[in-house]
């Protein structure tokens, strides 16, 4: 596991924002006004984002274009220049930004969206700092008039070791905010976990949960107790979630609907944990969770975008994925019950 190739780094501050080119919509000097209700928040894993010159970036930006917050896994390069913590030596490495990530940042930008990213990305092997499918970096879009990033709060990589580490395939990102009123603040904890069916990918996912839980227990001293696990678990089924959840949570996808776009094999991959003593009250029951499907919402916009037959009629998977995704976005809303209790 130790080798010339694996180092650790420490843990810098919550994120490196990447507000980083001129067009940035509402500086600091154009701070948009406050918009109150409730937070619109949305998980998506574009598959491989980052790797296909066929993705269309403005139809997946449009079809989250009115959420507050939204949580992508799967981005595999940085989109733009920029340097990795230093190594244990000082040294430093440039990023290689990649242009067709650039490209779906470029699409959320232009609607509104300003985003906060990890340091560096992380993978279950030896090596990071890849660009390839190996690696992910952990990114959250959000609109500046409904929420921010709460730095106060703890936030960053779960591990200050991102590379094959013995408790997370990908080591989690936390990303706390705030809404834009100061009366409700919360920690999204980012998750992409083993895949494949079978025991032992079953056992590693319950491994992970498990030690994503241990952690949010570590953060009691700090005060904050509204910490929700979301992402791309890569649960199989119900059984597989009665037995992964860990004491005290809850999903607000408890029925496993599927959120795949596979027709041919349907799982509940997408899920939002949360703990109902400490976050009910934040949660938006009466909207509970909704998967938006990808197969039917991309069918008319292929018809301005594409080119030949659409693939999801009929589906075709290894196609259908490499335009737009293999998982459909996930949405679920929070609310500000009064004054924040934490």
């Amino acid at each position: 596991m130790l080798n010339m190739s694996r180092r650790l780094f420490r843990s810098v501050s919550f994120a490196i924002a990447l507000l980083a080119w001129a067009g940035v919509p509402g500086a600091a000097a154009d701070k948009p006004a406050c918009t109150v209700g409730p937070l619109k928040l949305a998980s998506f894993n574009i598959q491989f984002l980052g790797s296909s010159a066929k993705r269309d970036n403005e139809g997946l930006a449009d079809l989250v274009r009115d959420q507050d917050i939204v949580l992508v896994q799967e981005l595999i390069a940085p989109p733009f220049a920029g340097s990795f913590p230093p190594n244990p030596d000082g040294t430093v490495e440039a990023f290689k930004p990649d242009p067709q990530a650039a490209a779906f940042f470029e699409a959320m930008r232009s609607r509104g969206f300003f985003w906060v990213m990890s340091e560096e990305d992380t993978g279950s092997g030896d090596r990071i700092h890849l660009n390839s499918t190996a690696t992910e970096w952990w990114v959250a879009f959000y609109k500046p008039q409904a929420a921010a990033p709460a730095n106060d709060l703890p936030g960053g990589f779960l591990a200050s070791d991102r590379s094959n580490h013995p408790d997370y395939e990908r080591v989690p990102f936390a990303f706390p905010f705030r809404n834009c009123s100061g009366t409700m603040d919360f920690v999204l904890v980012s998750v992409h976990l083993q895949p494949d069916d079978g025991p032992a990918p079953r056992q590693r996912r319950q491994h992970e949960i498990a030690s994503i839980s241990q952690w949010i227990d570590a953060q009691a001293g700090n005060g904050e107790r509204d910490y929700l696990i979301v992402g791309d678990t890569n649960i199989q089924d119900c059984g597989e979630l009665a037995q992964a959840l860990p004491p005290g949570y809850q999903s607000l996808n408890a029925g496993c609907v599927a959120t795949n776009t596979n027709v041919k094999g349907p799982k509940p991959y997408d899920h939002v944990f949360y703990r109902p003593a400490a976050t009910a009250p934040e949660i938006d029951q009466a909207f509970g969770f909704k998967v938006v499907g990808l197969v039917d919402a991309m069918r008319n916009r292929w018809q301005q975008f594409g080119t030949g037959p659409y693939p999801g009629d009929p589906y075709r998977h290894d196609d259908f994925r490499q335009v737009y995704s293999d998982h459909s976005p996930v949405l679920f809303r929070m609310v500000a019950a009064g004054r924040d209790d934490d």
